[in-house]
């Protein structure tokens, strides 16, 4: 997750633009509310994963690591997603493929240390509900912005991505899309205090 850091307060942003402008937007919706739960956080990150694998602009494919790569951590350190079946920085990591395919694994459990620590260090110092989601290919990022590649691969446009409906801006144009179903969860998640 190398596009990923920490700003002035030690809270990860990615650097790039649209994403970070989306995800403050969210975030001010976050801080109107009060005693939100991780549950809701959870449900959020679930949506976004299946609008940018079934949405109108998929994640891309070439060997699939992009999408393998997909994590999910919470303000715990606990790894919801992308750790196997374990749900550690050791779990299976079969779903990485092609020439460079143990190399990302590997890189992928680093990634899943290190934002674990991220995690924790975070958890100490907001004390509220919080969890890290992305995609831990070095790569990641370039794909993302790369506007140059559109649609998928044929015989007269060998340049493109393997999966139809795939293309740059997915992971941005999920959450641009769910920002209002993003609020509407966390309303329905928001744990009473008496």
């Amino acid at each position: 997750m190398g596009w990923v850091f920490n700003d002035i307060a030690g809270i990860p942003r990615s650097s790039i633009e649209g994403v970070d402008r989306v995800i403050a937007g969210i975030n001010r919706e976050f801080a109107k509310m009060q005693n939100g739960t991780m549950a809701g956080l959870i449900k959020v990150a679930a949506l976004v994963r299946n609008e940018t694998e079934h949405g109108a602009v998929k994640t891309p494919v070439d060997y699939g690591n992009l999408r393998a790569s997909w994590t999910v951590i919470t303000a715990s350190s606990a790894i919801i997603s992308g750790g196997g079946r374990a749900h550690s920085p050791t779990g299976s990591f079969g779903n990485f493929t092609g020439p460079r395919g143990s190399q990302l694994a590997a890189e992928h459990a680093q990634a899943l240390t290190q934002q674990r620590q991220r995690a924790l260090l975070l958890a100490s110092t907001t004390k509220s509900p919080f969890l890290i989601m992305g995609y831990s290919a070095n790569y990641a990022m370039y794909v993302h912005e790369n506007l140059g590649v559109v649609g998928y691969k044929t015989k007269d446009h060998p340049r493109g991505w393997s999966r139809k409906g795939s293309g740059p801006k997915w992971f941005e144009a999920a959450l641009r899309k769910h920002t209002g179903s993003i609020r509407d969860i966390m309303v329905k998640n928001i744990k009473m205090v008496k």
